[in-house]
């Protein structure tokens, strides 16, 4: 499929027919089409005739009412299959072309969006599932984040077709939260200053082949100037941006374009002209994060303690509980199944989780066994307790037009690796291919999807990446690569090799900048021999993907949906089927 021409297609004002391609199909759509599409939610897949919808929520947290009918969606259109991304979107997969436009105005009945999801967008603003609840999140700032992903969205007719990339915004003041703040395009990070609730901005975050970390902006805003920081940095980056050369269209290299000082100054002028010209209406009302008796809410503990995936909240008696869902991937049993315990245990939401999980929040703690085991039955656990690692995976080359290497099948066979099961806490991220949608430079060990060099011949590999410590402002580093058969014996001899020269509890980070890249190198060399290359790829390697034949629907006929995305990626049908009754 020919590359779209993105300026353009912005040029001519991204049109739709949605009409047009409920009545015939997709065949009249030309690359330009196709990406306008994308600007809705709707993306090509790899496979004729059905796409990708994206959905986006808000600070990730979603009504179970609406939940549910993306469960019946997800059963009718889209192989009954859901998939939860890393920016707290959800996925339908396989929906038929004609189906496009009847399934986007069923979610608009039901409160729900896929405008600007996908594309040179403003994307899904992210929220921390925590705040408002945690021991760590010093307010909430979900309505914040809800208002700026408003103001924003709200002009995406005009903001689409000027904006020179997508536009990532996170919003949290968790460890975690600071963290992904430095790899956010926009980032607002929750403090309180003399008593007083407010943000410290950062900009210019941003992975993928040109991984560059954020840059600080202002130490402290009032929460009433979320909405004017965000519609200035817009301002800038759309006045600054390069509109004309897409892959160098992020506000990184905006940023390095004009030098940091003089994005920070005209990001001041701006953000002075939008004040003015914003209603600055009070915001909504939060409670702050008092220093208070942490004891007492740790002191009510619910059956089986605390870990991981049953966290106290600040209110004694409510804990957070976190569902896994293996590589994010579910389906209408299991949705409807969260959504039944969320309406009975908790408060009626389920909070998509950046780990590709489900947060149910609010519950009693002498309520925290009784989801337990109504997970049970159906293999599901609370993150932390089951034996799988935590693998974070995109949807790769099985469905994703971009995608290289086939992410969650390769993900999946990482999770049976000795070394991952001593070791469940370890954050292994596959990408299907270097653009980082599994962000595989800030996990612990990353894969990102490609075609090797290895022996002579080219082959579907990966390349691993090492020492991920965003705290410390570090994203992984490239170690070398190989073939994709080969990715669990690579990561045991990762493991094996932290392992045996950690220092006490050193995390594989601490670990692998003490010893150095080249250490792990050679330890993999002497594992694999030539199955394993040390470094980047050879001057003039075609890494690009190829397109694969796909088997046809089994009848043949050119408007199904294709095959069941088990047969392609994994799905939450390898786990135990049972009733969804709680």
């Amino acid at each position: 499929m020919a590359a779209p021409n993105i300026p353009a297609a912005k040029q001519a004002g991204l049109p739709v027919d949605l009409d047009r391609l409920a009545a015939e199909g997709d065949g009249w759509l030309t690359p330009e089409d196709r990406y306008a599409l994308k600007t809705w939610g709707v993306c090509t897949q790899l496979q004729d005739h059905v796409f990708m919808i994206r959905i986006r929520i808000p600070g990730g947290v979603l009504p179970t009412s609406q939940a549910r009918t993306i469960a019946r969606l997800g059963a009718q259109h889209g192989a009954d299959w859901v998939h939860l991304t890393t920016r707290q979107n959800l996925e339908l997969h396989w929906v038929a072309d004609r189906a496009v436009r009847d399934l986007l105005a069923d979610l608009e009945r039901s409160g729900l969006s896929t405008r600007s999801a996908c594309g040179h967008t403003l994307r899904n603003v992210m929220c921390s599932e925590d705040a408002g609840v945690s021991l760590d999140e010093p307010f909430d700032c979900l309505p914040d984040a809800v208002a700026v992903s408003d103001a924003i969205v709200a002009r995406s007719a005009e903001l689409n077709c000027v904006l020179p990339s997508r536009i990532n915004i996170a919003f949290g003041g968790s460890p975690r939260c600071r963290e992904d703040a430095l790899v956010n395009d926009i980032a607002f990070v929750s403090v309180v200053v003399d008593g007083e609730a407010g943000y410290r901005v950062h900009a210019g975050g941003s992975l993928g082949k040109a991984p560059a970390l954020a840059i600080d902006l202002a130490d402290f805003i009032p929460r009433a100037d979320a909405v004017p920081a965000a519609l200035a940095l817009t301002e800038v980056f759309v006045a600054h941006g390069d509109l004309e050369k897409p892959t160098k269209g992020r506000m990184k290299f905006c940023i390095e374009a004009m030098g940091a000082d003089a994005f920070r100054a005209a990001w001041q002028e701006a953000f002075a002209r939008a004040r003015r010209a914003t209603d600055r209406a009070d915001p909504v009302d939060v409670a702050l994060l008092e220093p208070g008796d942490r004891a007492a809410a740790i002191r009510r503990r619910p059956e089986g303690g605390w870990s991981a995936g049953v966290r106290p909240q600040r209110e004694p008696g409510l804990a957070s509980v976190t569902i896994a869902l293996p590589l994010g991937d579910t389906n209408r049993s299991e949705l409807e199944l969260v959504a039944d315990l969320a309406d009975r245990h908790g408060d009626g939401h389920l909070v998509l989780g950046r780990d590709q999980d489900v947060v149910l929040r609010n519950v009693p703690v002498d309520r925290v066994d009784a989801i337990r085991l109504a997970l049970a039955p159906r293999g599901l656990t609370f993150v932390g307790e089951g034996a799988d690692a935590a693998v974070r995976a995109c949807t790769g080359s099985s469905v994703c037009a971009l995608g290289i290497s086939p992410a969650p099948a390769d993900g999946r066979t990482l999770l049976a690796t000795p070394g991952l099961r001593r070791n469940s806490a370890l954050r292994v991220h596959v990408s299907g291919c270097p653009n980082s949608c599994a962000q595989h430079q800030a996990g612990d060990i990353g894969l990102a999807g490609t075609k090797v060099r290895l022996g002579g011949a080219t082959r579907l590999g990966y390349h691993l990446y090492l020492g991920a410590d965003l705290a410390s402002g570090r994203v992984g580093e490239l170690v070398g690569r190989m073939a994709a058969d080969d990715a669990p014996s690579v990561l045991d001899a990762v493991i094996g090799t932290w392992e045996a020269t950690r220092h006490g509890g050193e995390s594989l980070s601490t670990t692998v900048h003490r010893l150095g890249i080249d250490a792990f190198a050679a330890a993999l060399e002497s594992v694999l021999d030539d199955r394993w290359a040390t470094g980047a790829e050879p001057e003039g390697t075609d890494v690009q993907p190829e397109v694969t034949a796909v088997a046809p629907p089994p009848d043949g006929s050119p408007g199904s949906p294709g095959p069941a995305p088990e047969a392609v990626a994994g799905g939450p049908r390898t786990r135990a089927a049972t009733s969804s009754a709680a």
